[in-house]
């Protein structure tokens, strides 16, 4: 074999291994920008997220939460990826952004959120349950116990806000046609009956009148003992 073609084959070699090693390097490139990417992707997710629970909250309240964080995160993101596949540094920049957008927007939401579902449920008269109708009154009963709950949720999304409301809405349903206002008597007199046990000569002519006049006297049944 002559010199020449020696040194040809080892051309041919080194060609070989350059674009071998081009490929490699391609191939390692692309792996970090799809990792890079979903980890960008997931972070963006949970801004997104966060993005519709105030969608819905403004909807269901009127409460509104700044949301001008994530687009100046993308902006920047946008800027940084002109002219090529953006460096480790970008990706990690905006991840960083997105994760920060969502705690920030979590947080608002849910000091918002507190504020607004205290005042619902400070505005709930549970006096006036005396009022109702024994189930209707356990349903309400019910019902004011889930918001007292939902209403301090430390991590408020969709299925929170949308419960709050459908409950909210139920006891003010419940109450539609309760009075206004029902004496303390009344209420009393409604939890001693409950508590079972009482005959007819432990009602005075006056419980039995308060009974009446609130329309409550329908709801309680007389009895005779067998001895």
């Amino acid at each position: 074999m002559s010199t020449a073609s020696v040194l040809e084959k080892a051309r041919a070699l080194q060609n070989q291994a350059r674009h071998i090693a081009e490929a490699q390097k391609d191939a390692a490139q692309q792996e970090r920008v799809v990792r890079r990417i979903d980890e960008v992707r997931s972070a963006l997710e949970k801004a997104r997220g966060q993005l519709r629970t105030a969608v819905l909250l403004r909807e269901r309240t009127g409460l509104s939460v700044n949301l001008a964080s994530l687009a100046a995160a993308y902006e920047r993101f946008e800027n940084k990826s002109r002219g090529g596949l953006p460096a480790d540094r970008v990706f990690a920049e905006a991840q960083k952004a997105l994760d920060a957008c969502a705690k920030e927007f979590a947080s608002t939401i849910r000091d918002a959120w507190a504020e607004w579902a205290r005042t619902c449920v400070s505005g709930v008269s549970s006096v006036r349950f005396a009022a109702l109708a024994p189930p209707d009154r356990r349903e309400a009963e019910n019902s004011l116990r889930t918001l007292r709950v939902l209403a301090e949720r430390k991590t408020v999304d969709g299925t929170t806000i949308r419960a709050f409301c459908a409950d909210h809405a139920n006891v003010l349903r419940l109450l539609e046609h309760a009075p206004s206002e029902v004496p303390t008597e009344l209420a009393q007199l409604i939890e001693r009956i409950d508590g079972g046990g009482l005959t007819l000569c432990d009602l005075s002519d006056d419980d039995i009148a308060l009974l009446r006049t609130y329309d409550q006297d329908v709801w309680i049944s007389v009895t005779r003992k067998a001895d």
